[in-house]
């Protein structure tokens, strides 16, 4: 079975004309997982000919509001179709404590969506139809998490906002596709993000067959950013919205 990925946003926390906040689409037959939630990611659902009654879940890395700003948005959607079926919703325990007070914010009761919702707290592992999933830690603020996605002998990681370290090589070990921040500019350096070189870097460590550098700034030079890469023998290209690739 084909493991899937369409890039919904390939931006970063300042407006962008051309590209939207972080959201991934992950895709295995009919299941459907999108990594992030920021700003744009109902509309760039829509133009990918989806919508959030087809998302079998979504997976949450960290709490900064460009991954996570249309979340409450795409569950909210819901209430004007007539979902039965359960969403998954995967991330660090920070939500919890976002949902509940959406819930509560502005009314005399909270309210509860009119859906299931089975919660998977992450770091950790789950199975959603055909994807094996699981969440490791990485360096970014706490509670940060990156997710790996198996199916069958196929594997896509997306590590979301991180900064260079261990813990990202390990999760993207034999990644036949690893998605890497790259919100940097070359040889740019904190502990929270990545540079082109370091991406570069953690692809080679990890064994990673193919390289996606997204999550941009406005008027980042994504042609340097891959030719550093491509110096290092990797398979790299950068994302940009609307981008579908299937291994």
């Amino acid at each position: 079975m084909d493991l899937r990925l369409t890039v919904l946003g390939s931006g970063g926390i300042r407006p962008d004309t051309h590209r939207g906040g972080p959201a991934h689409l992950f895709s295995a037959g009919s299941s459907h997982l999108l990594l992030d939630a920021g700003p744009g990611a109902s509309r760039a659902l829509k133009r990918a000919g989806l919508q959030a009654s087809d998302l079998t879940g979504i997976a949450i890395t960290h709490r900064h509001p460009d991954h996570m700003g249309e979340l409450l948005l795409l569950l909210e959607l819901e209430r004007l179709r007539p979902r039965t079926k359960a969403l998954a919703l995967l991330g660090p325990g920070l939500l919890d404590e976002y949902l509940d007070f959406m819930a509560a914010w502005g009314r005399d009761e909270p309210r509860k969506l009119p859906y299931p919702v089975v919660r998977h707290l992450m770091p950790g592992t789950c199975k959603l139809g055909p994807m094996r999933i699981e969440a490791m830690t990485v360096p970014h603020v706490q509670g940060s998490v990156g997710y790996r996605v198996d199916v069958g002998k196929k594997r896509m990681v997306y590590a979301g906002d991180c900064g260079p370290g261990p813990e990202v090589e390990e999760l993207a070990k034999g990644a036949d596709l690893l998605l890497l921040e790259c919100s940097l500019p070359a040889s740019g350096h904190t502990a929270a993000h990545l540079a082109p070189e370091q991406a570069a870097e953690i692809a080679v460590a990890a064994g990673a067959k193919r390289l996606l550098l997204t999550h941009f700034p406005p008027d980042y030079d994504t042609e340097l950013a891959v030719e550093i890469a491509k110096a290092r023998g990797l398979c790299c290209q950068a994302a940009h919205d609307g981008l579908q690739i299937k291994i």
